[in-house]
């Protein structure tokens, strides 16, 4: 596809969903500045993507779209500068985090992001696997150029973590939380992991990938015997179980991403602050966590992303402990 009809067909997408009752062919048109021909075109493709469109009365209405985290789906509304400008897409590969560091390589820019239906060798933190079902989950990885170049990785996790979990309140109104450093929680359970990883190519600027799995619209049946106690999906965590848009999930959290990466970079934290603390819920909370190879406890009394957590200890003393020193934090 060339990028002309790329353009048409992410325009024509976009036109359609913010228009239920259907949008006129002529309209369209003048609104793509394309003519009939390149809009035929767009409309054949949409049919071989599954998408049910119907003319009626001279009216294009989209009646469904497919469940599939396709580019020119993805893009027809997303609501950013440069995440996800640029995205490739496959049914299946063994990772979105190893796709991205070959990426890099072959120099694709900052907001590069890759997303797949199925991953046959995900991984999460520490080595961990990441076991996911086809078409049922949220899997992408991002590439990133660190700005500023000191970004901690405790940072980038802090900022996709608060992405995560406010894009999953966002379109779920589900009272997701983050269990410090890189998971989503709802209600107690798991339902996203986050896995920061960065290499040093020996060319400026650095660069990161941040990955994301969300389990989304799993049944209790795809997720492992063993995981079913700590962990859960969005679909399963709703009432009614309603089956949740994965597309509509995706966009969310990459508006949210990239509105706290552009803070980050104008080193204004103060907002990311207050958001990641009301949703990490651990201040003046007693918890127990491991720096430097041995274990601390004590109440929060303050959590920062650059100044890390204020602890007052047992016998009063108060110290400091920077986030990206931290590991195994628990909530007493």
């Amino acid at each position: 596809m060339t990028v002309e009809a790329d353009r048409i067909l992410e325009g024509l997408l976009g036109a359609l969903d913010k228009a239920p009752d259907g949008v006129r062919r002529d309209d369209l048109a003048e609104f793509l500045q394309t003519d009939a021909a390149a809009l035929d075109r767009a409309w054949a493709a949409l049919k071989r993507d599954r998408f049910e469109v119907r003319e009626e009365q001279g009216l294009w209405t989209l009646v469904r779209a497919p469940d599939r985290l396709l580019p020119h789906w993805v893009r027809a509304r997303l609501r950013t500068d440069r995440i996800g400008a640029t995205i490739y897409y496959r049914e299946e590969m063994p990772s979105t985090q190893d796709a991205a560091f070959e990426l890099i390589v072959e120099g694709r820019p900052h907001g590069t992001l890759v997303v797949a239906e199925h991953q046959t060798s995900g991984r999460g933190r520490s080595g961990r696997g990441w076991i996911s079902t086809h078409g049922r989950g949220l899997l992408f990885s991002i590439v990133l150029e660190l700005e500023p170049p000191d970004t901690f990785a405790s940072v980038l996790t802090v900022a996709t973590a608060t992405a995560v979990a406010r894009g999953i309140r966002h379109v779920t109104d589900l009272p997701a939380t983050i269990k410090f450093p890189n998971d989503i929680l709802v209600r107690g359970k798991k339902v996203a992991g986050i896995l920061i990883e960065a290499k040093d190519y020996g060319v400026p600027p650095p660069r990161a990938v941040v990955g994301v799995g969300v389990n989304v619209n799993e049944t209790l049946e795809d997720l492992p015997e063993a995981l079913r106690e700590s962990a859960t999906s969005l679909c399963l965590e709703r009432r009614d179980h309603e089956p949740i848009s994965r597309v509509a999930l995706l966009r969310r959290i990459l508006t949210e991403l990239e509105r706290w990466l552009d803070q980050i970079a104008l080193g204004r934290f103060e907002v990311l602050d207050e958001a990641w603390s009301r949703l990490s819920g651990f201040e003046d909370r007693e918890v127990v966590f491991v720096c430097g190879g041995e274990q601390v406890r004590g109440r929060v009394l303050e959590a920062g992303i650059r100044e890390g957590l204020l602890l007052r200890q047992t016998g009063g003393t108060e110290q400091r402990y920077r986030l990206e020193h931290i590991i195994d934090l628990r909530v007493q």
